[in-house]
């Protein structure tokens, strides 16, 4: 689509500028050679200018329904991308991307440049995602097989409102990062790595204490399909406590140094047929009320039925205290998505929710309509 309309300038461009130099007649061979070399020159301008700015984004809504009270249109995702190559010779490459969120309160989301002088090692600076989860860093909102992130990646990964710790960031952060990959094969790396240091706070904001966050992730690929990771996080942080009573979460600043440790793996296996995935969660946070560990983790599928047609399933487990027991939640969901453009997707998801502390369990359908430019 991108081509296609970027095509669709030049020749009008080409016509225009065509039509205001045309000062003598010509033979039908001559305008036709004068219109090829003028499309030529103003298509090596675009391919200048796309390495440097490429604009792309995505547009998400849907519907929530559950047998509890909800239902409700929504509109999730209204974001704009601009990245981009600054250079690529000798010395590496440096590129950049910016993205910006719309739903809701606009903002900064992405912002950051990455410099690789080689492939085994490079840095990034600036606002991007954690590598923390293979959900949250290598799967966004248009990529993701499901309407909903995992429950431990919400709630271990400050994806969502949900996150334990109270902090919703998208699951980004503020700092950098080192990362490389080695071992080249077949056009794929063996080994990827990266490691980053972070404010461990909210988007756009500075940090409120000296401590930093810590988060590294090692993938190994023994064959280009299969993917076999694992990560960590350390930091810490004023929290916002937790009250029972309102479900909210209040924020703190009698302790700015309350520890937290997140830790966890698995596997990703994707190829013609479909995707299979699983990761295990874990982490202990500290909080001014209670101290507390967690544990979470998931097994995706999903089978492309067709070109267009694609079947998934996935069970999802959280366990917010592995101490109380009362704060647990499994979720098993089933879904369809129908793709019949490259650029437009539908999502239909059906989940069985079973929650613990002798909350009543839920049935809930989802509908996700995703555009993309």
């Amino acid at each position: 689509m991108k081509k296609l309309f970027l095509a669709a300038v030049a020749i009008m461009i080409c016509a225009v500028s065509y039509a205001q130099n045309e000062t003598e007649p010509k033979t039908l061979e001559e305008r036709v050679a004068s219109l090829e070399k003028t499309v030529k020159t103003r298509t090596s301008s675009w391919d200048k200018i796309s390495r440097y700015i490429t604009p792309s984004g995505y547009l998400i809504g849907g519907y929530d329904w559950n047998d509890a009270g909800t239902s409700t249109f929504k509109i999730k995702n209204v974001n704009l991308t601009l990245a981009g190559n600054l250079y690529k010779g000798d010395y590496g490459s440096v590129d950049y991307k910016l993205q910006f969120a719309f739903a809701g309160t606009p903002k900064v989301i992405d912002a950051f440049a990455t410099y690789m002088p080689v492939k085994e090692f490079g840095a990034k600076f600036g606002q991007f995602k954690s590598p923390l989860t293979w959900e949250n860093s290598m799967r966004s909102p248009t990529s993701l097989e499901f309407v909903n992130y995992s429950l431990a990646v919400q709630r271990l990964a400050r994806m969502s409102d949900q996150d334990i710790c109270g902090l919703s960031a998208s699951g980004r952060d503020l700092g950098f990062s080192f990362l490389g990959s080695a071992l080249e094969r077949d056009g794929f790396s063996i080994i990827n790595y990266e490691l980053a240091v972070f404010n461990g706070y909210k988007l756009n904001t500075t940090d409120n204490n000296k401590s930093k966050d810590i988060v590294g992730r090692l993938i190994v690929n023994p064959i280009k399909p299969l993917s076999l990771f694992g990560y960590f996080q350390r930091g810490e942080g004023a929290y916002p406590t937790f009250d029972d009573e309102t479900q909210k979460y209040t924020p703190q600043d009698e302790n700015k140094y309350l520890k937290m440790f997140r830790y966890g793996g698995g596997f990703s296996y994707t190829d013609s047929w479909g995707f299979a995935r699983a990761e295990l969660i874990g982490g202990h946070t500290d909080n001014l009320t209670r101290n507390f560990n967690s544990l979470g983790g998931y097994f995706a599928a999903g089978a492309n039925i067709t070109d267009h047609w694609k079947f998934v399933a996935r069970y999802d487990y959280m366990d917010e205290d592995t101490d109380s027991k009362k704060i647990n939640e499994m979720d098993y969901t089933a879904g369809i998505t129908y793709a019949p453009l490259k650029y437009l997707d539908l999502k239909l998801n059906y989940t069985y929710r079973q929650l613990g502390g002798g909350f009543r369990d839920k049935n809930c359908i989802y509908v996700q309509l995703t555009v993309k430019f």
